[in-house]
């Protein structure tokens, strides 16, 4: 009987395992749509970032048009249209809409709680196929280029 218990219950054991979902395999619902044009083909790979210029972006308004030098050689073109809470000095972010093909450019400084400043942003319009992500190497930041499908799911 302990024999005939032991075996029904790897049987079942056995069919629960092989009809698990983690054995599915399934193909995800949005593929990445790989054809759309590359709005930053004209620049290279990585970028050494101007943080002087960028943070001075943050002390604008919103309406403020905007004509500054990102890196050597590549503008930010375009008008601010959000900015963070000024009462939360840990967090100051702007919103730019670009005129490269309606982009639009965050660019966020942080302040931890031991008083470290860190910099996060990206560039990208959802009509692109590639985008510009604010990256920390070394002793300083770089606009690199990335997919919009590594950045966002559509």
């Amino acid at each position: 009987m302990k024999t005939l218990k032991s075996v029904a219950c790897s049987a079942v054991m056995a069919l629960c395992l092989m009809k698990a979902s983690a054995q599915d395999a399934r193909i995800p619902l949005n593929t990445p749509n790989y054809s759309k044009p590359r709005l930053f083909a004209d620049l290279p790979e990585k970028m050494p970032l101007k943080i002087k210029d960028v943070e001075s972006l943050l002390e604008l308004s919103v309406g403020t048009p905007v004509n500054a030098s990102l890196t050597a050689g590549f503008p930010l073109i375009g008008t601010i249209v959000s900015k963070s809470d000024p009462a939360d000095p840990s967090v100051q972010s702007v919103v730019i809409r670009t005129n490269r093909n309606g982009s639009t450019f965050t660019f966020s400084r942080v302040t931890g709680i031991d008083g470290k400043i860190s910099y996060i942003g990206r560039m990208f319009s959802k009509s692109g196929g590639d985008a510009l992500e604010i990256a920390n190497e070394g002793q300083g930041y770089v606009l690199r280029k990335k997919g919009v499908h590594e950045l966002i799911n559509e």
